[in-house]
């Protein structure tokens, strides 16, 4: 009879206090802060949550910061365009990538983005807690021709977060658990 009551106690215990906790997840990426130049010269950032996740839900990105757009000008009509900046980020786990594409934008910025897994890819890549985020600036395509004067536009990122929204293991449940286990087995050597 005392070991139904020590194993019913264990399992209220443990869905008292939950086998893991989800909750989102913020680290900041000072990798990506700063002027931001068109490819090939793309900035990365690598992160380190200092965790695992049991599963992962949601990647999502937070970036503020300023732009001045590109304008366009021709010398003969005396028209000007102005063009705002694409700012596409990626994640690229070797089995396919995800991404998120910021546009358009409006200066200052502040702007939040949900990472798309491509390719049939899943999370898995990411349940260690680390990886890495590479940003890719692009400015739309402008018109060609002689008579055309490019002055150049400006992107500066203040600051870069990723979010996960996350499971990890509760380390006090798990130790819960194993002290549960531990006493149901002492008891039976004592029987």
């Amino acid at each position: 009879m005392g070991k139904i009551a020590a194993i019913c106690v264990l399992v209220v215990l443990f869905i008292i206090t939950g086998a893991a906790t989800a909750t989102i997840f913020t680290i900041e990426l000072p990798g990506l802060v700063g002027e931001l130049e068109p490819y090939p010269n793309n900035p990365t950032a690598a992160f380190d949550f200092g965790t695992s996740f049991l599963s992962i839900e949601q990647v999502r990105i937070q970036l503020n910061g300023i732009f001045i757009p590109r304008e366009v000008s021709s010398m003969t009509t005396v028209e000007s365009l102005k063009l705002t900046p694409e700012i596409e980020l990626y994640m690229d786990p070797g089995i396919g990538y995800c991404s998120v594409f910021l546009y358009p934008l409006e200066s200052p910025f502040d702007v939040e983005g949900t990472f798309a897994l491509r390719h049939d890819a899943t999370w898995d890549f990411l349940l260690d807690g680390t990886g890495e985020v590479a940003a890719y600036l692009g400015w739309p395509v402008s018109p060609a021709g002689e008579d055309v004067i490019i002055n150049p536009g400006y992107v500066e990122i203040y600051q870069a977060f990723l979010l996960v929204d996350g499971i990890i293991p509760e380390p006090s449940s798990i130790l819960l658990l194993f002290l549960g286990i531990v006493g149901v087995r002492v008891n039976k050597r004592r029987s």
